[in-house]
């Protein structure tokens, strides 16, 4: 009897070992404020990141790539640091060979109002990258930070998708602009991430997830901590895309993590 129950623990074990291994495998991975790196774009592109991250603020009728207001005289624009080498990448051009092209999320810090028509203007010599379906060729253009009514997101263009929030009620047609879910881990958890997540934590996390899920969106929690304990607790919860500052080194953990 002993030896039948010692057995059934370690298949157990197994299972549960190769299921989590599988999930790590599985999970991707967003390069949070990307303009900050070494490389920006650079890096993530040559590591096959599936999203990027770029803050932007409308300067003189231009959208410019920062954190904040005070860093705007150095800042660069959106199309100088993101739009026109994703398109030389398109077309063969000198760019790191990678996987295909993800997300370029876009975080307007300024109103919708004002900030929208100049990326529309912005976007208009890149159109033929932008992805018309969610799971179609090219790049996925995701807004996030300052966004119009959920109501309205059937309204926009169909190469401009939207980063949405757990539990919201959205109607069918506006779901399907919405390409993730995302929200501020800190909202649910006070955890430094070292060691392991608290129970109580997981069990609030898990019903963000599961209501992610339910929608058939994937999520993605931002101001997590950042570090190889933080991403195998999220990986293991459930968590499809790990939020980091650190892609090279998320990568290389979540890549050991997997092997059996």
């Amino acid at each position: 009897m002993r030896l039948f129950k010692n057995l059934f623990i370690s298949l157990l074990c197994v299972f549960v070992f190769k299921v989590q291994a599988s999930a790590q495998a599985q999970v991707k991975i967003h390069s949070h404020n990307d303009y900050t790196h070494q490389r920006p774009l650079y890096e993530a592109l040559e590591l096959g990141v599936y999203s990027i991250e770029a803050d932007v603020f409308l300067q003189f009728d231009s959208l410019v790539v920062a954190h904040s207001r005070k860093e705007l005289p150095a800042a660069k624009g959106l199309n100088e640091q993101y739009l026109a080498p994703l398109k030389k990448y398109l077309k063969g051009d000198s760019l790191p060979p990678v996987l295909k092209p993800g997300q370029l999320m876009i975080d307007f810090k300024d109103s919708w109002q004002s900030t929208y028509p100049v990326l529309l203007k912005t976007l208009q010599p890149y159109l033929a990258l932008l992805r018309r379906k969610p799971d179609g060729p090219g790049v996925l253009l995701t807004i996030s930070g300052n966004r119009p009514a959920d109501s309205t997101f059937h309204l926009y263009p169909d190469f401009i998708y939207f980063d949405g929030l757990p539990f919201r009620k959205y109607r069918s047609r506006d779901l399907r602009k919405v390409v993730m879910i995302s929200d501020n881990f800190k909202t649910w958890s006070s955890w430094n991430g070292q060691g392991e997540l608290p129970e109580a934590d997981k069990v609030a996390l898990k019903k963000v997830i599961a209501d992610a899920h339910l929608k058939g969106k994937p999520i993605r929690f931002w101001n997590t901590p950042d570090g190889e304990d933080a991403w195998r607790e999220l990986a293991a919860l459930g968590v499809d895309i790990v939020n980091t500052d650190k892609p090279e080194a998320c990568k290389t953990f979540l890549r050991a993590q997997a092997k059996p």
